[in-house]
């Protein structure tokens, strides 16, 4: 409950800092653009071109500087990214809007990498086996939560692991796993990814697919991934797959969620028509009372 209260605190405190910002740029413009003009036109006889030539500057400089941004940010966020994510030979798209998803195969293993708000990556490894098994960090709220749904947290009795809860649906195979020498290490290293900035990590099986993901930001703004990073992650993870596969088969197996075989996929949000509906929809509001303002005022 703590880390959800800092994560807000921080959505908070940037909310605020990015409406301060831009306060002070667009007061000052509206001042100019559409005050000074609006109180002109009333106290002097004079044309409505007095008043609406500064008042569509001032829309064309507030939204066309924003619809930049937008488009400046998007920009270097995909350049970003393919330099995470495109050497592993993978196909980059677009995903909610401003997030970015990544596909194809790594070693023979299908991989999905996707990026989006949060921040969040979550890097999938597909596997045939169909089981579950969820690691997290410690907390009251999700021993609470999963004690609701009928899952306790293993009993370990080793200090490698204490920091984590983990939760099994195969109980035997999970107490197998995790008594590999290696793949402690590698969940130890998969749990501690991104550590600078990442808030909650989170590393399970879901049956078909192994997923890291790595939620939120503990800083304000900054955060970041290297190539070598992102590639290190990949690299345990596909390692974490080949032990567990190695073991002997599960004996309590699971089948996929429909939900989570549609996150997977990447086709859970109509991209397209939301785009439409902002490229299109706003422009066209905005058009629309521009023209019941100069229709207004053209009959005075």
């Amino acid at each position: 409950m703590l880390k959800l209260l800092q994560a807000q605190s921080k959505d908070y405190g940037r909310s605020l800092l990015v409406s301060l910002l831009s306060f002070v740029i667009v007061a000052p413009l509206g001042c100019v653009l559409v005050l000074i003009p609006t109180w002109y036109f009333i106290t002097h006889d004079t044309s409505i071109w007095v008043l609406l030539i500064p008042a569509g500057l001032f829309l064309l400089i507030l939204f066309g500087g924003g619809f930049g941004a937008l488009a400046w940010t998007l920009y270097r966020r995909k350049r970003w990214l393919d330099s995470l994510f495109t050497p592993w030979g993978l196909t980059g798209s677009a995903y909610m809007l401003s997030g970015r998803q990544y596909q194809g195969s790594v070693q023979g293993r299908e991989v999905t990498a996707r990026f989006y708000r949060g921040p969040t990556l979550d890097l999938y490894v597909d596997t045939p086996l169909q089981t579950r098994l969820g690691i997290t960090e410690k907390s009251r709220t999700g021993t609470a939560l999963a004690g609701m749904l009928g899952r306790k947290p293993l009993s370990l009795d080793d200090p490698d692991l204490d920091e984590w809860g983990i939760f099994a649906l195969d109980e035997g195979w999970a107490r197998s796993l995790l008594a590999d020498p290696e793949a402690r290490l590698l969940i130890r290293r998969l749990m501690r990814a991104g550590e600078s900035w990442v808030l909650m990590p989170q590393l399970s099986l879901q049956p078909g697919a192994f997923h890291l993901r790595l939620y939120r930001n503990k800083n304000l703004f900054k955060y970041g991934i290297e190539p070598d990073e992102a590639r290190a992650w990949l690299d345990d993870l596909l390692a974490l797959a080949r032990i567990a596969e190695r073991l002997p088969a599960p004996q309590v197996t699971a089948e996929a969620l429909g939900v989570e075989s549609l996150v997977r996929s990447g086709r859970t949000f109509p991209i397209v028509l939301i785009t439409i509906a902002l490229l299109v929809g706003v422009p066209t509001c905005l058009l629309t009372v521009a023209a019941a303002v100069f229709s207004l005022f053209a009959t005075r």
